[in-house]
């Protein structure tokens, strides 16, 4: 569906505006991004959704280790060929040729990127001929040109009839601004946002209307004590946060006010509780 089409015709603009059906606000809720750093069992978090489901490593990404090779509803593909000095062009081709392949199977009720930090290295290292992967400098205007081409290509994999789709992302720590003269690096205030470079932890987002940032807390009983296992040591769960706090930006959800403030901040990092904690919000909001 186009929102915003141009016709020149006579040298005059038409501009029909529509209301978004209902259904594709459903759909962008199961558009999603989650931000985590290593360990934290992003990959783990996946086999939660519903299912069947194709997951497709992008190259470098190792978290198809977390996935079972003996489940007859994930469906899992990684990358072959790891050679250094690999043709960025060809293999970022081969990705979108074998993902809208998946994709039109027709197969699958939730479809996994895994580690698109790993896709966008390899649009950086297109647009300015090898030198961002070489650590060479390049033109400062070479980063729009890959910004763009990484957002399409997640708009292309969103805008389909795939009820889910998602993406991983690492997340690292970022200076918060340039470090001022005299200044110590370590003292530059910093925030955690999605392992890509320059604005693109901002710009993406704005792609989604999930995002979330997965972590490992300690499990607490009810008295406020740690919960330990059976050698002593303390058990941790995977959460997903899923709005902005302290020093985590890479979370947030879009959607009317008085539903999405009704989410919990932290919840399992499990796709059914994400759906219930919306579905209630939905009932309890104010019509």
């Amino acid at each position: 569906i186009n929102y915003l089409v141009f016709s020149f015709t006579n040298r005059k603009a038409t501009v029909p505006y529509i209301t978004p059906p209902t259904e594709i606000a459903q759909t962008r809720r199961r558009r999603l991004l989650i931000n985590g750093k290593s360990g934290t069992r992003k990959t783990t978090s996946i086999l939660t959704f519903p299912r069947p489901i194709a997951i497709l490593n992008f190259p470098g990404e190792l978290g198809w280790d977390s996935v079972p090779d003996n489940d007859p509803e994930v469906y899992k593909r990684v990358w072959a060929d790891e050679a250094k000095g690999a043709d960025a062009r060809k293999t970022i081709q081969a990705i979108e040729k074998e993902a809208l392949e998946v994709i039109a199977s027709g197969k699958y009720r939730t479809i996994f990127f895994e580690g698109v930090h790993h896709f966008v290295s390899l649009v950086m290292d297109d647009v300015t001929d090898g030198a961002y992967l070489r650590g060479e400098e390049f033109e400062p205007r070479q980063y729009g040109l890959a910004y763009r081409m990484a957002l399409d290509h997640i708009t292309r994999m969103s805008n389909t009839n795939i009820p889910v789709i998602g993406w991983t992302c690492w997340a690292e720590s970022k200076a918060e601004r340039a470090k001022r003269p005299g200044e110590k690096a370590e003292d530059v205030p910093k925030k955690v946002l999605s392992a890509l470079p320059g604005q693109l932890p901002h710009q993406i987002m704005g792609r989604f209307s999930v995002t979330l940032y997965q972590s490992l807390k300690v499990r607490k009983d009810k008295a406020g004590l740690t919960v330990k296992n059976e050698r002593g040591e303390p058990v941790l769960d995977a959460m997903w946060q899923t709005r902005q706090q302290g020093d985590i930006l890479c979370a947030g959800l879009k959607g009317p006010k008085e539903i999405v403030e009704r989410i919990p901040t932290f919840l399992p990092a499990d796709y059914n509780e994400l759906d219930a904690a919306w579905t209630k919000a939905e009932k309890e909001a104010p019509k």
